[in-house]
């Protein structure tokens, strides 16, 4: 491994922890606790064994930087949502849940969320990560919900995440 590589993995961590503690801004959509999304997000937490790893994610809220990650959601009339990424944003680990406003908007957020999976499947640069994406990544939808769940090895990802409440 080379020194620029050596170096520039303990940096990007140590970027990803303090952007993580910066307050958010942005968009405010991001459910307060005991509503339906967090319900659900803390069901798939629930989900995991004791004995696992604790699952690191932080709530992303900044409306840029979710429609990059997940481009066209900005534009879909939703009414609440959330979404959980890792500390090193190119690991294999996501949940995405949004209530959208009608049918359309869901099945619309359902083709972003799957084209999320899709490229992180296609990942030349790093294979073990699309690896994680085509084993351990999948949409639900319930209604007006939907969620984008992705979670390394020896994580379980709930058959239906929407069941939960």
């Amino acid at each position: 491994m080379n020194i620029k590589r050596r170096l520039l993995l303990p940096a990007t961590l140590l970027l990803s922890l303090l952007l993580a503690l910066l307050p958010g801004c942005g968009d405010t959509r991001q459910p307060p606790p005991g509503t339906a999304l967090d319900t659900f997000y803390q069901a798939i937490l629930s989900a995991q064994s004791q004995d696992a790893e604790p699952l690191i994610l932080f709530p992303e809220s900044d409306p840029a930087f979710i429609d990059s990650v997940y481009p066209g959601l900005s534009g879909i009339d939703l009414l609440q949502a959330a979404f959980y990424l890792p500390p090193v944003f190119s690991a294999p680990c996501e949940i995405a849940l949004v209530e959208a406003a009608d049918a359309s908007a869901a099945q619309a957020a359902a083709d972003i969320f799957q084209a999320r999976i899709n490229s992180g499947a296609a990942d030349t640069t790093y294979p073990e990560n699309a690896a994680g994406w085509s084993r351990s990544a999948q949409v639900q939808r319930s209604g007006n919900f939907v969620c984008m769940i992705v979670l390394p090895e020896g994580f379980v990802i709930p058959e239906n995440v929407f069941s939960l409440l």
